[in-house]
């Protein structure tokens, strides 16, 4: 139960106090007082994400509190004790500050905590039914959302939820390994095509300086034979050569040996020479015989050459970079296996994933068509009590549209194997047709009440916030929605915004918001109204222009009229 609410600059409002206490709390007020500010300031403090632009003009930070009551076996208890943030005696004190920085800092229990935390606290504190909802009744998610919690199936379509995507995520996984394969598979062409073109080059490593000393003589052949051809005709065949030279002053030398032993020695040397250069002659000539020029050859030696560039450029630099590629492609080569067993694997998981999400689909669509004729019946009694007794309400259910999984029983969305539509019969002898083509305002505002009544038995919510569920209705059937409010009350705390005074007369307490101006600034006022203050602002809200007398004693009948019929709820 909400039991204090604390609002410093915030749009309109300064500073703002309100303690709803236990059964119907109701504001009222003009359009534009402040009314929608307290909910939007109670939607932020139950984890909504705040707007910076919501501080009041002039303030640097907004400052928001809520104080809670807890049942100390309920969920929210629990889970604040399991975060170590319990309060004493089972109060939850919520604090968020929100700067115009867009810096926000969030108190539970005078201990930092994360909006998440408040996010997932919120529902299981208050349950806010705001001014749009009707409007969201029209859609078969809320629709669907509805049954569900009037059924008690919220964890089925959970685990159905999880289940589904458990489906999509081994998809996704799926498709990521095809992608994978395919491009393994583009690997696995590439290295191949790397082997072989490497090991049908045949590259050695000492090859390239051979090949490349090789073209350089053939380059140079006939240089090379104008030069070994004039060598061999200095050292040996020409008239005066240097062996003919030598030969004779070797003869000479021998003379003088034997003459003078002492050159013995000498002489000698210099026949070892002759025959030395005599050998070298021979040599000279025996390579300028050996001289050709193959003009096929140097254009096969110029091809390798190129060939062998060609794979070093795009393999590592040199042959041994390029050798190195080779061995590398090869073990590549060993390690890359097909995948295709890891495909079969999650192709089988997903079935299985696939049967499992069907096979509790299928349960909740079981207990779907369970709960919607109990839905329907208890709304038409909830109905009849809000000046709609002839009206009569049916569930029918459509396959699920969107991105749902093909299945063989059907469609399979995230919430199961249907969507839900509610179809109504206002009128005796009309036919049933869907709510959003036929239903008007007053008809939604009390089908939306008679289906969050349900709702609120079933989850036993501690708080409950309507802003203006009275849209499109008055009179007669205003008093019998404050009789159906006042009577969930008993329940549970019910706080509402009202424009009816059919409605505010069965308040247990009585909340005026108005508007002051102070010093040039306008700010929001509250003020919490005794048996006078509530007399006069229903004779207010009555008044519409007509004679004030009337208004205030049609005023003291309702809330007469109220008080009366409240002893017996």
């Amino acid at each position: 139960m909400l039991t204090y609410l604390g609002i410093k600059n915030f749009a309109l409002i300064e500073s703002l106090e309100l303690e709803p206490g236990p059964g119907l709390t109701v504001l009222t007020g003009e359009t534009g007082a402040g009314k929608s500010i307290i909910l939007a300031a109670v939607s932020m403090l139950i984890g909504q994400r705040a707007a910076s632009d919501l501080i009041r003009a002039g303030s640097e930070q907004a400052v928001l509190e809520a104080q809670f009551l807890l049942d100390p076996a309920s969920d929210p208890a629990l889970r604040l004790a399991e975060e170590a943030l319990e309060g004493e005696e089972g109060e939850l004190v919520v604090r968020r500050l929100v700067s115009r920085e867009g810096r926000n800092r969030v108190q539970v229990n005078g201990n930092l905590a994360t909006l998440g935390l408040l996010a997932d606290l919120g529902p299981e504190l208050v349950s806010v039914v705001g001014q749009h909802a009707s409007q969201a009744l029209l859609k078969s998610e809320e629709q669907l959302w509805l049954l569900d919690a009037f059924g008690g199936l919220e964890e089925q379509t959970l685990e159905v939820g999880q289940a589904v995507r458990a489906v999509r995520e081994l998809d996704q996984k799926i498709e990521e390994h095809r992608r994978a394969l395919q491009m393994r598979e583009q690997r696995r062409q590439e290295l191949e095509r790397t082997v072989k073109e490497l090991e049908a080059a045949g590259l050695d490593p000492e090859e390239e300086a051979a090949l490349k000393a090789e073209r350089n003589l053939m380059a140079n052949s006939e240089e090379i034979a104008a030069l070994a051809r004039q060598a061999h005709q200095g050292l040996y065949a020409a008239d005066g050569s240097a062996l003919e030279t030598v030969d004779r002053h070797r003869a000479v030398l021998s003379q003088l040996a034997e003459l003078d032993p002492s050159l013995k020695e000498t002489a000698a040397r210099l026949e070892e020479a002759f025959y030395l250069l005599e050998d070298v002659a021979h040599q000279v000539r025996d390579y300028e015989a050996g001289l050709s020029f193959d003009p096929y050859r140097l254009e096969w030696l110029e091809e390798r050459l190129h060939g062998i560039r060609r794979l070093t450029r795009r393999y590592g630099g040199d042959v041994a970079g390029a050798l190195e590629a080779l061995t590398q492609a090869k073990e590549e080569l060993e390690g890359l296996d097909s995948g295709e067993q890891r495909l079969e694997k999650l192709e089988t998981q997903r079935e299985q994933a696939l049967a499992q999400a069907v096979s509790l689909a299928k349960k909740l669509s079981q207990a779907r068509r369970e709960a919607a004729p109990r839905l329907a019946q208890a709304a038409e009694a909830e109905l009849a009590q809000l000046s709609l007794a002839s009206c009569r309400m049916q569930v029918s259910f459509n396959q699920p549209g969107g991105a749902a999984l093909e299945t063989g029983a059907g469609p399979l969305g995230g919430r199961g194997l249907e969507q839900a539509e509610i179809l109504i019969a206002p009128n005796p002898g009309e036919g049933f047709r869907p709510l959003k083509r036929i239903a008007s305002g007053g008809e939604l505002s009390r089908m939306l009440l008679a289906l969050r009544t349900l709702v609120a038995r079933r989850h036993g919510a501690p708080t409950l916030i309507f802003d203006e569920v009275d849209a499109g209705i008055g009179g007669a059937t205003g008093a019998a929605v404050g009789q159906k409010l006042a009577s969930l009350a008993t329940a549970g705390q019910v706080i509402c915004i009202t424009h009816l005074p059919q409605i505010a007369a069965w308040a247990d307490r009585h909340y005026a918001v108005g508007k002051t101006v102070k010093d040039g600034r306008t700010a929001t006022r509250l003020s919490l109204l005794d048996e006078g203050g509530r007399l006069d602002e229903l004779s207010r809200m009555l008044a519409g222009g007509g004679p004030e007398s009337t208004a205030r004693q049609h005023a003291k009948q309702l809330l007469d009229s109220a008080r009366q019929a409240k002893l017996s709820l």
